[in-house]
């Protein structure tokens, strides 16, 4: 049965319903109402040439806002992570075999599989620490004096313990595959902070350094459009302080609600008191509650790990809608780009994610995840794998009458009538109720 629909924003040449979905189910009036989704799934013509970041990680498109100050006495480092996975975690790792002991932001790599740990950004006991912004990609030749390393910013966290050993760590090796897609702003508990760059290593010249997403070595920051950092600037520029409640309201002010074709949002913030070793973490960019966490109180407990919701009393209703919204959607793009059946398919990413356990970023789909897809696939034209994903469904809820009728509805769009009363028919008699079935049966069989 179809959802009811609020277009409220348009992107990229898809239309995006992202609020008000109500699946529906028959009763006696015709369409019953219940709560399901955050947001109704889409008509989207060209999700194919949709990367998943979820998975491989940010792309340019996607912003983060880094900041760092030091007035002599205070060293704060903050960031906005601005992504589409809406499972973002910390964890923290104690000194070991002669590493530094450090707690790092990110994400799980290859949800819901786990696949590994993917670093954002992190913060050692030293108080050295850095993040990654996205910028374009820029290709460095390879030096063969120097060796390779393909996790630089993980053994500058291990290391080092200020931003001097950190720049000449990274002058001494080659960089993954000779190509940047980002810089890391850097910065310690003294007062010392840079950006590092393929080409090149911005020192701060000011009490204060940001890094978004251009490269600062080829567009100059004070004739920059970035938005972002114009507004981040002139609130440093504004306050004769440093302090933890000014890196509130920029981060505030630079935050990210932009609900567009690949769901992007500031699914956390963080402020890193450097010299004492506290940080603030704010969640899904609610700045008004907090959570202060020791990474010396931390390190001593073991390795360990949050989901940084489960860190608040409570999770907002844009966070939970976000989140909602984002796991339907990517089954739907496993649908389309992989199609409903087989290895990496729809059914295989539904079954994966319901076979979590004990994990932090354990979710549920269920059978309103299933229909929005399916109904998704129907307004694409995609009716033979809509009524594949509908077969499913009735086989994974063969007692729902919505089941029932919804794939009725496809097999009518594929103009199998006798399919589409069979099934309008098993809807009517799980639920008698059911209004639209009725209706339907009535057209089907005049």
């Amino acid at each position: 049965m179809k959802a009811r629909k609020k277009i409220i924003a348009v992107s990229l040449g898809w239309l995006v319903l992202i609020s008000g979905m109500v699946f529906a189910l028959a009763d006696a009036s015709g369409i019953k109402g219940t709560s399901g989704l955050a947001g109704d799934l889409i008509q989207m013509g060209s999700v194919e040439k949709t990367r998943n970041s979820f998975v491989n990680g940010l792309d340019s498109k996607q912003r983060c806002t880094i900041i760092y100050a030091s007035d002599g006495k205070t060293a704060l480092a903050g960031n906005n992570e601005d992504s589409n996975n809406p499972f973002p975690i910390v964890w923290f790792q104690p000194a070991k075999d002669g590493k530094f002991g450090y707690m790092c932001f990110g994400f799980q790599s290859g949800w819901p599989r786990v696949e590994g740990l993917q670093w954002e950004g992190a913060v050692n006991e030293k108080g050295l620490f850095y993040d990654f912004a996205t910028t374009d990609e820029v290709k460095v030749p390879r030096d063969p004096n120097k060796p390779d390393s393909w996790g630089l910013s993980g053994k500058m966290i291990m290391e080092c313990s200020t931003v001097d050993e950190a720049i000449k760590l990274f002058s001494e090796y080659n960089f993954k595959d000779g190509v940047w897609k980002g810089h890391y702003l850097i910065g310690d508990r003294f007062g010392n902070s840079a950006i590092i760059e393929p080409l090149a290593v911005i020192r701060r010249d000011r009490k204060y350094q940001i890094a978004t997403n251009f490269l600062q070595s080829k567009t100059d920051p004070e004739t920059s459009t970035d938005s972002r950092y114009r507004l981040a600037s002139k609130l440093f520029e504004q306050s004769d302080t440093i302090s933890v409640d000014l890196f509130r309201r920029i981060l505030d002010d630079t935050h990210m609600e932009e609900y567009n074709g690949s769901f992007t949002a500031t699914l956390y913030s963080y402020i890193h008191d450097l010299a004492k070793g506290d940080v603030y973490i704010y969640n899904f960019h609610n700045y008004d509650n907090v959570v202060k966490l020791s990474i010396h109180d931390e390190l001593k407990k073991g390795r360990h790990t949050y989901l940084i919701s489960s860190l608040f009393p409570y999770e907002t209703h844009a966070a939970r809608q976000f989140k909602n919204t984002r796991v339907a959607y990517m089954l739907y793009e496993k649908a389309v780009q992989n199609g409903v059946s087989g290895e990496d398919g729809a059914i295989a990413f539904y079954r994966d994610v319901n076979s979590q356990e004990d994990t932090l970023t354990k979710y549920s789909l269920g059978e309103e995840h299933l229909n929005a897809v399916g109904y998704a696939l129907l307004r694409q034209n995609k009716v033979n794998e809509a009524i594949e994903l509908f077969t499913f469904m009735v086989e994974e809820f063969p007692q729902s009458a919505n089941a029932w009728d919804s794939r009725g509805e496809a097999y009518m769009k594929a103009g199998s009538k006798e399919l589409a009363i069979e099934n309008y028919k098993k809807s009517l008699e799980l639920n008698p109720d059911n209004g639209n079935a009725k209706k339907m049966l009535e057209q089907l069989q005049k």
